[in-house]
């Protein structure tokens, strides 16, 4: 793999972040004792000069959770990802972010525990966590550097293909110096044709200013004879599906001289899908899925909805009991429940706080001709049907709140495109489906972009996918924190 060598850099950072943190922990333990020590030498005055601490067997909790949260924080922030860091200030705001969230999480559990940890200690940890962290990751990122300005550690690659792949994957080498890979020729294993000069050519202006490109090797016996000539560790196959045949040639070429070979599983070059490798048995199997795909961060999301939907539940339910109040200030049911599509098509009961009147759903087709949306979704400004309690909960989104339930169950995410009715979905077209690929939420970009200001029901769904495309934690972090404004301001609201 591309990145074998790296992956190792990684995993002992990965080791020695734990050995840094352990230190920093006895480091901290000790070392209180002095700056005690040199309080009453200097007389500093320090606060804490006259703390005890307890014994070291009492302070273990702190070193789980500091090893815990750092591993988790560090991952998230990207610590692990690569060295390609412009700077000292970079390095170190990793650190010193890691830091503060580690500490936030020590401060909540040590509350919730009714623990009585020394504040000294804890601060001291985490600032000599912070500073070796950081300290660590310049002396790699030097000499990295380093170890590549001598020569050192460097392999030389072949790309096999002209194409969008081919041009892609150069621009990622290029842009990666701290992978050590030296693109030494680039190849094409199609027959020589009158197309085959052109092609060269565009695939020479597509990397223009970015990527030197020096000799394109013609043919499967010129490629061959260059992994001598060059001295190639490596031969990356992309845009393969037209060559399979001389690609399998070439693999066995490469295997006979012990070099390397490597193919682009994004055999289709569609930039919508994301690709995957597993293994069945003894047999590789490539995977084409659509973003976000299968990650531990979606495992995340879902624990953080869990918490977040059970604690608002409990916290919001004098609220329910009022709003329930209200509701049933004009005849019909306090909850009103509706079949909303789901994740991938699945059919759940979604529940709201009845804004409308009885058989509201049944007087919607005397309303469709007065439709201000665009597209299969309804919106219209005024409906006869919602009752004047409703009016009011829906301009501050009350009316949505018995939806927690659905995302502590499973059927709903805090954060996701709004569950369309099955009606809706059965007028969708194809590429509109999309929408269903990620589980549905209290929130999304929508909410936040104006709402029912939107009147075209496309740009609601480029809304969706977008976030999809684009999804990560923080991101669903910042609809929420963009949520509560909308919210309080009613801004689009109907």
């Amino acid at each position: 793999m591309l990145k074998q060598n790296w992956r190792l850099i990684s995993r002992l950072e990965r080791i020695g972040d734990n050995v840094i943190i352990i230190a920093a922990f006895f480091a901290a333990y000790y070392g209180r004792d002095s700056l005690i020590f040199w309080n009453e030498i200097l007389d500093l005055s320090l606060p804490f000069a006259g703390e005890i601490l307890a014994p070291i067997k009492d302070y273990v909790l702190v070193l789980l959770v500091g090893l815990i949260g750092y591993a988790i924080i560090l991952n998230l922030m990207g610590a692990y990802g690569s060295m390609r860091l412009s700077s000292v200030w970079r390095l170190f705001r990793i650190s010193f972010m890691s830091g503060c969230g580690v500490f936030l999480i020590l401060a909540a559990a040590l509350y919730l525990l009714k623990l009585d940890i020394s504040r000294s200690f804890l601060g001291l940890f985490i600032v000599l966590s912070s500073c070796g962290l950081t300290l660590e990751r310049y002396l790699v990122f030097k000499f990295l550097r380093y170890w590549r300005r001598k020569g050192r550690n460097f392999r030389n690659v072949i790309v096999c293909g002209i194409g969008e792949q081919a041009v892609r994957i150069a621009r990622e080498l290029t842009s990666r110096p701290e992978l050590g890979i030296h693109i030494r020729a680039f190849g094409d294993l199609r027959a020589t044709d009158a197309h085959q000069a052109g092609a060269i050519h565009q695939f020479r202006l597509d990397l223009r200013g970015v990527v030197q490109v020096g000799r394109v090797l013609v043919g499967a016996e010129t490629i061959a004879k260059a992994l001598e000539d060059y001295a190639i560790d490596e031969v990356i196959f992309t845009d393969v599906v037209e060559v399979m045949p001389q690609v399998e040639e070439m693999v066995l070429a490469c295997a006979e001289q012990g070099v390397r070979t490597t193919i682009a599983a994004d055999l289709f070059s569609i930039g919508l899908v994301k690709s995957g490798i597993s293994y069945f048995g003894g047999m590789p199997l490539i995977h084409f899925q659509t973003p976000p795909g299968d990650s531990w961060e979606l495992a995340v999301k879902r624990m953080i909805d869990i918490a977040v939907a059970a604690v608002a539940l409990v916290v919001l339910s004098p609220l329910f009991l009022i709003l329930a109040v209200g509701v049933k200030t004009t005849p019909g049911e306090i909850l009103f429940r509706q079949t909303r599509v789901g994740l991938n098509g699945r059919l759940f009961q979604m529940l709201k706080f009845r804004s409308m009147c009885v058989g509201a759903e049944a007087a919607l087709q005397q309303l469709k001709e007065r439709n201000e949306m665009q597209g299969p979704a309804f919106k219209m400004k005024d409906d006869p049907r919602i009752t004047p309690f409703g009016r009011f909960m829906r301009r501050f989104s009350l009316d949505e709140l018995p939806q927690l339930w659905n995302v502590l169950i499973g059927d709903m995410s805090l954060v996701g495109p709004r569950p369309p009715i099955p009606g809706e979905v059965g007028l969708y077209e194809r590429r509109s489906r999309r929408r269903l690929s990620m589980r549905p939420g209290l929130t999304c970009t929508w909410q936040v972009s104006g709402r029912n200001e939107i009147k075209d029901f496309e740009s609601w769904v480029k809304l969706d996918l977008h976030y999809i495309d684009n999804w990560s934690l923080m991101g669903d972090l910042v609809l929420l924190l963009r949520t509560i404004p909308a919210v309080l301001l009613g801004t689009g609201a109907r």
